[in-house]
C-alpha cells in the first residue's frame, strides 16, 4: 500500500519538472489579435495615399546596390528591404512589409522570453499579456507603420534578452552562441544594440547559473560569434574611413538642437506615452501585488530540470523557501530558491534590460537632444515588467487578476495611435501640419507624377538628376525608378558627410548636362555654374493649410565646374591630352 502511494506523490513533481505548453487557446487568440492589428496597419499605410518616408526612401535606394555598410547605418535593413521588394515588389507596401512583420515576431518571441524567466503556465499567460501589449503600445503603433533600423533592433534585443537568461542560468553553449548570433545581427541593424553589453555584463555576476563571471568559454564564444558577424561592416567601415562609426559618435556628442533639462523632460514624458500612459499607471498601481505571490506546489515546487542547473541547496524535492519566510542563517538557501529566480532574479534582470538604454539616451539629451525612439529597445523589458503586474506569473491560474486593468491599458493605446494616425481624417484638411504625424509622406507621389514629363522630354531623356539635398535625390531614386535615373548630388566642397556625398557627387569636371531637381525658385548657387539654364517645369502639392510639397525641374547645360579653379583645372588636362 505503500509503494504506490509513494508513486502517486511523485507524479506531480515529474509532471511540473516538464516545461509548460506555449500552444493553447491563449496563444491561439494572441495570434489572432496580432493578425488583426497587423493588417490594419497595412490598410493604414494603403488608404491614407501615403509615401515612403525620407529613411524609407534611402535604404530603398542603398538596397539596389547592396553593399556590407553605409555611410549612417549597417547594413541590415538594406537588406531587409532588398528581400521585402523581391517577394512584394517595389510599391509602398512592399518595401515597408516584411519590415512592419518584424514587430509581430517581437511580440511572438515575448511569449517564449517569458516562459523562460518564469517557467509556469502562468509565465506563459505574462508573456501572451506582454505580446498583446507590446503589439499595442504607441512606440509599436507607430514605428511599426515604418521600415527603420528598429524593427531589426528590437527583435534582436528581444531574442538576445532571452538567450542571455537561458546561456546563464545553463551555461550551455548552445545558448552563448545564440546569444552571440543575435547580438551580432543586432549590431548589423543598428549600433544601439552595443547597449546591450551593459545589461550583459550585469548578468554574468547577477544571475544564478552553474558558473559566473568571465573566465569560462560560454562569455567569449558569444562575443568571437559576434564580432564575427559584425566583421563585413568593420571591414566595409575600415576601406572607407569609418564614415558609420564616424557618423554615430557625431550624432551622440553633437546636435543641432541644444540638450539641458528640458530635453530630457521632454525624452522622460515621450518615454512614458511610447509605453502607453494607462500601461505605465497600470503597472505603478499594482506594483505591490508582486511581494504577495500566491505560487502554488504543483508551480514552483519542482522547476523544469533545463532551467537552473542542480545544486545542493536547491532540491527539486523540498519546498520552495521564500525569501520572507527565511531566518537569516538560511538566506542563502532562500537566495538559491526556485521561488527567488523566477521572482526577483527575473524581475531585477528585466530591470536590467531596460534601465541602462534609457540612462544612455537621458544622458544624451541633457547633452545634446535625443529623439525618443532611441531607446526603442528598452520598450522590451518595460512591457514585460508591465505584464508581470497585470498577469502576475507566480499564482495560480485561476488566482484573481486585474483584467480591467489589462483591458483599459490595452484599449487605451489602441484608442491613442489610431487617434494620431487618422487625427487628419477626423479634423479635415485643416489639420495643423504639426500635428499630422504622416504629413512629411504626402503629395510626393502626386509631385514626381506631374515631374514625370520633365524628364522624359526627347530633349531631356536619359540626362542624370542632380540634387542638393539627401530629401531630394532618395525621392527621386525612388519616384522615378520606372525611368532608371541616373542620380548626382551637389557637393562643391567635396565633403563625405552623407551616403550621397561619398558615391554619388556630381564630378568636378566642365561640360556635363543635367536636369536640376530642386525644391528652390531660384536656385542661382548652382545654376550660375552652368553655361545655359532652362526651366522644365515646377510643381505645388498642398498636404495641409501650412504646407505644401514643392518642386522644380531645370535643364542645365554646359557644367563649368564648383569653382574657378576647376575650370581652369579641366583645361589644362585638355592642353596635355
Amino acid at each position: 500500500m505503500s509503494r504506490p502511494s509513494s508513486a502517486a506523490s511523485q507524479a506531480p513533481a515529474r509532471s511540473a519538472s516538464r516545461w509548460p505548453r506555449l500552444w493553447g487557446p491563449s496563444l491561439g487568440l494572441l495570434l489572432v489579435f496580432l493578425i488583426g492589428l497587423f493588417c490594419y496597419r497595412l490598410w493604414v499605410v494603403q488608404s491614407s495615399g501615403i509615401s515612403l518616408f525620407f529613411d524609407e526612401a534611402q535604404y530603398w535606394d542603398w538596397a539596389q546596390d547592396l553593399s556590407w555598410g553605409y555611410y549612417s547605418k549597417p547594413p541590415m535593413i538594406a537588406g531587409l528591404i532588398w528581400l521585402s521588394t523581391q517577394l512584394f515588389g517595389n510599391g509602398v507596401l512592399g518595401v515597408k512589409l516584411l519590415v512592419m512583420l518584424l514587430y509581430p515576431l517581437s511580440a511572438l518571441a515575448m511569449v517564449g522570453f517569458a516562459r523562460a524567466l518564469w517557467p509556469t503556465s502562468s509565465g506563459v499567460r505574462t508573456g501572451v499579456v506582454a505580446a498583446a501589449l507590446f503589439a499595442t503600445i504607441p512606440a509599436v503603433g507607430l514605428l511599426g507603420m515604418f521600415a527603420s533600423t528598429d524593427a531589426p533592433l528590437v527583435l534582436c534585443w528581444t531574442l538576445a534578452g532571452w538567450m542571455l537568461w537561458r546561456a546563464q542560468v545553463t551555461d550551455r553553449i548552445g545558448y552563448w552562441i545564440a546569444l552571440g548570433v543575435f547580438c551580432g545581427l543586432g549590431l548589423m541593424s543598428k549600433y544601439t544594440m552595443a547597449a546591450f553589453a551593459v545589461t550583459a555584463i550585469w548578468a554574468l555576476w547577477a544571475i544564478h547559473g552553474p558558473r559566473r563571471g568571465l573566465f569560462r568559454l560560454g562569455p567569449w564564444l558569444t562575443l568571437i560569434t559576434a564580432v564575427a558577424l559584425l566583421s563585413p561592416n568593420l571591414w566595409w567601415n575600415a576601406h572607407n574611413g569609418f564614415p558609420t562609426l564616424q557618423h554615430t559618435a557625431e550624432i551622440t556628442t553633437q546636435s543641432s538642437r541644444s540638450g539641458g533639462l528640458e530635453p530630457v523632460l521632454v525624452f522622460a514624458v515621450g518615454q512614458i506615452l511610447m509605453l502607453g500612459p494607462v500601461a505605465v499607471l497600470a503597472g505603478w498601481w499594482l506594483r505591490r501585488r508582486r511581494g504577495q505571490p500566491q505560487a502554488s506546489d504543483s508551480q514552483m515546487v519542482s522547476v523544469p530540470a533545463s532551467q537552473w542547473a542542480a545544486t545542493t541547496i536547491m532540491d527539486p524535492t523540498r519546498p520552495a523557501v521564500m525569501p520572507d519566510e527565511v531566518a537569516t542563517p538560511r538566506k542563502v538557501a532562500a537566495r538559491n530558491s526556485p521561488y527567488y529566480l523566477a521572482s526577483e532574479s527575473s524581475f531585477r534582470y528585466l530591470w536590467a534590460l531596460s534601465v541602462p538604454l534609457q540612462l544612455i539616451a537621458l544622458v544624451q539629451a541633457f547633452h545634446a537632444d535625443a529623439h525618443v525612439n532611441w531607446a526603442a529597445p528598452s520598450m522590451v523589458g518595460f512591457t514585460l515588467l508591465i505584464a508581470a503586474r497585470l498577469s502576475p506569473p507566480l499564482q495560480r491560474l485561476s488566482a484573481p487578476r486585474p483584467n480591467l486593468w489589462l483591458m483599459a491599458a490595452l484599449l487605451s493605446n489602441i484608442v491613442l495611435t489610431s487617434a494620431v494616425l487618422h487625427l487628419r481624417d477626423i479634423v479635415g484638411p485643416t489639420l495643423p501640419a504639426k500635428l499630422d504625424v504622416l504629413v512629411r509622406m504626402r503629395g510626393w507621389d502626386a509631385a514626381f507624377q506631374q515631374l514625370t514629363p520633365a524628364i522624359t522630354d526627347p530633349t531631356t531623356t536619359g540626362l542624370p538628376v542632380l540634387t542638393d539635398q539627401r530629401l531630394l535625390i532618395t525621392h527621386a531614386a525612388y519616384h522615378w525608378r520606372e525611368q532608371h535615373v541616373r542620380t548626382l548630388y551637389w557637393n562643391p566642397r567635396g565633403t563625405h558627410n552623407n551616403h550621397y556625398e561619398m558615391t554619388h557627387s556630381l564630378p568636378d569636371q566642365v561640360g556635363a548636362d543635367v536636369l536640376l531637381l530642386t525644391n528652390k525658385r531660384e536656385p542661382t548657387q548652382i545654376t550660375s555654374r552652368f553655361a545655359t539654364t532652362r526651366l522644365m517645369k515646377s510643381v505645388r502639392v498642398p498636404v495641409g493649410p501650412d504646407r505644401a510639397v514643392e518642386l522644380h525641374v531645370y535643364f542645365l547645360r554646359g557644367f563649368l565646374g564648383y569653382g574657378p579653379r576647376s575650370a581652369e583645372t579641366t583645361s589644362a588636362r585638355s592642353q596635355d591630352d
